[in-house]
């Protein structure tokens, strides 16, 4: 087993992409999280749900009162709204641990359990992203020391 037989496509955006943008690809591709690439096409960092609800919140508002102005549907409309056009660039997680194409199984655990991953971008020796090791990629990473036969 290597690590591309468990890669799953990385679905990448832009780091000038708006939240919108982002927020439409996730819906389309059904995913949690995004790659996010420079100008380049290197790995730059990550979009997940949680980035995009963060988003939301105003960078005026003190965080003791996000929940008393987003607690109505109007304010929380207004929030989303006002969020759409933000470049991912401003929200984006920028600390993302991966891995390289040719790391090993015992890496790729490794890595996962240091910083508590779901799951793991993979890149090639110009740091562009070339897939991701999802949880089901891990499960079968930790099945396969358990001798537990699965089809990958």
């Amino acid at each position: 087993m290597e690590i591309r037989d468990l890669a799953k496509e990385a679905i990448i955006v832009s780091e000038d992409s708006t939240f919108r943008d982002a927020l439409s690809l996730m819906l389309q591709k059904e995913t949690n999280s995004l790659l996010v690439v420079d100008d380049e096409g290197q790995l730059s960092g990550e979009v997940s749900v949680s980035d995009l609800l963060n988003a939301t919140v105003p960078d005026f508002l003190d965080p003791d009162k996000v929940l008393e102005n987003m607690s109505t549907e109007e304010g929380f409309g207004k929030a989303v709204r006002d969020a759409a056009d933000k470049s991912v660039s401003e929200f984006m997680t920028i600390d993302v641990k991966s891995i390289h194409v040719d790391d090993s199984l015992l890496s790729i655990a490794g890595t996962a359990i240091a910083n508590g991953a779901q799951y793991i971008p993979i890149v090639d020796e110009e740091n562009r992203p070339i897939g991701v090791i999802s949880r089901r990629g891990l499960k079968h990473i930790l099945a396969k020391y358990l001798k537990i036969e699965v089809k990958v």
